[in-house]
C-alpha cells in the first residue's frame, strides 16, 4: 500500500474563525483578512475613523475607532494615555517625568502620555508591578 500522505491541515470552518474573536483581530488588507494576535499588539494609534495596530512585526491599519477598541480590550490590559494613543500596560517599558511631561516607551516606540491621563497610568503601572 502507499504511505499515508503527511496530514495536511484542514482549513478552519468558519465557525472556528469565528470563535477566534476575542483573542485576535481581523485586518483586511488588499482583500486578504489575516489575524493579528491581541497579545502581540504594543500599541494602537487613532487615524481619524481607523486605528493602526503596532507589534513587532509592523503595524496594520482597521476600520475600528480607538474608542471602541478600548472599551473591548480594557480587560486584556490596553489602557488610554492619550486622544490618539492605546497602550498595552504589559508593554510599557519606561515611564519617564521630564519636567511635568509624561512619556512611555513600548519597545522603539516613544509616546507622550497626555496629563488627564498620567496619574491614572501611574496608578495602574504600579498595581500591575507589584501585581
Amino acid at each position: 500500500g502507499r504511505p499515508a500522505p503527511a496530514a495536511a491541515p484542514r482549513p478552519a470552518p468558519e465557525a472556528a474563525v469565528a470563535d477566534r474573536g476575542p483573542e485576535q483581530i481581523a485586518v483586511e488588507l488588499g482583500g486578504v483578512t489575516r489575524f493579528v494576535a491581541i497579545a502581540d499588539i504594543a500599541y494602537v494609534e487613532a487615524q481619524g475613523d481607523y486605528a493602526r495596530l503596532h507589534t513587532d512585526e509592523g503595524s496594520h491599519l482597521v476600520r475600528i475607532p480607538l474608542s471602541t477598541l478600548e472599551e473591548r480590550w480594557a480587560a486584556r490590559g490596553f489602557v488610554r494615555i492619550h486622544r490618539r494613543h492605546l497602550v498595552s500596560l504589559a508593554r510599557i517599558d519606561e515611564l519617564r517625568l521630564d519636567s511635568g511631561t509624561t512619556t512611555v516607551r513600548v519597545g522603539a516606540a516613544e509616546l507622550q502620555v497626555s496629563r488627564r491621563h498620567s496619574r491614572e497610568l501611574r496608578d495602574l503601572l504600579m498595581r500591575h508591578a507589584t501585581g
